[in-house]
C-alpha cells in the first residue's frame, strides 16, 4: 500500500513539474548568421536572426547583444499577433535593422536615397524608421536598444514605436481595409474630446497607432505637461484610462504580459531632465 501512494505520489509530482516547466520553458535564442542568400539582401548586411518568419539584420559593426534584443522584441511583438496579419506582413517583406552606434539612417541600403533630401538631414533626425509598402524594412538603433546614456531616445523604445508602424502598415491594414477608417474614427472621436493636445500622437492616425502600442508594451515616456511629443500617459493601464476605444483596439493584436524584453519597461521617464 505505501509502495502504491509512494508511486502515485511520484506520478503526481512529474506531471505538476511537466506542467509548471511547460508554462516557464522561454524561447531558444537562435543563432547568429549570416543573411540567406534567399533574402537578397544588400552586401552591407552581415548578421542575421529569425523571429517568427521576420528577418532581423544588421552590419557587422552592431554587437550581437544589440541584434539578439532586436531579435527579442520583433519575436514578443510578434508571437501573439492574428495568424493573417504575420503572414501578410511576411508576404510583404517586413523586416528589422538594427543601426550601429555610429552608423546612420542613411547607411541602411534600403534608406539611403534619404541622403538626397536637402530639406532634413535623416541622420540627425531619425535613429528608427517604420516600414511601409513602399518601404518594407523598419529600422531602430543600437544605442535605443541598450539604454546607453548617449541615447537622445533614452525614455522610450523607438524600436517598438517602429516596428509598430511595419505590424500596422505591412500587416494589418492590407489584410484589413477597414482598419484605417476605424482607426480614423477613433482619432476623431479622442481629439474631439479634446485628448492629445500637443502631442505626437495627434499627428495622424499613423503615429496615433505607434504610440498606443508604446503605451500598451509600457515603454512610451512621460513628461508633466504636454511638450509637443508625450503627456502623461505611457503605459497599458494609462492608455486604458485616457482612450479606451483605443486601448480596446490594440488589444486586438498583442496580449497582456508580466515581463517586457524591452530595457526602457522601467526606466521611460523625461521628469527631471
Amino acid at each position: 500500500m505505501n509502495i502504491k501512494k509512494s508511486i502515485i505520489s511520484i506520478l503526481l509530482f512529474c506531471c505538476c513539474f511537466f506542467i509548471i516547466s511547460a508554462q516557464n520553458t522561454s524561447i531558444e535564442t537562435p543563432a547568429i548568421t549570416a543573411p540567406p542568400a534567399k533574402l537578397k539582401l544588400d552586401p552591407f548586411y552581415k548578421k542575421y536572426m529569425d523571429a517568427n518568419g521576420i528577418p532581423v539584420v544588421s552590419s557587422w559593426r552592431v554587437p550581437d547583444a544589440a541584434l539578439i534584443k532586436a531579435w527579442e522584441i520583433v519575436y514578443f511583438m510578434t508571437k501573439d499577433l492574428p495568424k493573417e496579419v504575420l503572414k501578410s506582413m511576411i508576404k510583404n517583406d517586413a523586416r528589422m535593422a538594427v543601426m550601429a552606434r555610429y552608423e546612420g539612417t542613411t547607411d541602411l541600403p534600403e534608406q539611403k536615397e534619404l541622403a538626397n533630401d536637402t530639406t532634413i538631414n535623416w541622420d540627425v533626425r531619425a535613429r528608427g524608421l517604420g516600414g511601409d509598402l513602399n518601404a518594407p524594412l523598419s529600422s531602430c538603433a543600437e544605442e535605443n536598444l541598450l539604454c546607453y546614456q548617449i541615447d537622445k531616445y533614452h525614455a522610450e523604445d523607438i524600436t517598438i514605436h517602429e516596428f509598430s508602424h511595419g505590424i500596422h502598415l505591412l500587416g494589418i491594414a492590407p489584410s484589413d481595409k477597414t482598419f484605417n477608417d476605424k482607426l480614423q474614427k477613433l482619432m476623431d472621436n479622442a481629439i474631439a474630446q479634446g485628448k492629445y493636445e500637443n502631442t505626437y500622437a495627434k499627428t495622424d492616425i499613423y503615429e496615433y497607432w505607434a504610440e498606443a502600442v508604446q503605451d500598451w508594451f509600457n515603454v512610451n515616456a512621460e513628461v508633466p505637461e504636454t511638450d509637443g511629443k508625450h503627456n502623461w500617459v505611457n503605459t497599458r493601464e494609462d492608455l486604458k484610462k485616457y482612450d479606451p476605444n483605443l486601448y480596446e483596439l490594440v488589444s486586438q493584436y498583442f496580449s497582456e504580459f508580466k515581463t517586457s524584453p524591452s530595457c526602457h519597461a522601467a526606466e521611460n521617464k523625461y521628469l527631471g531632465d
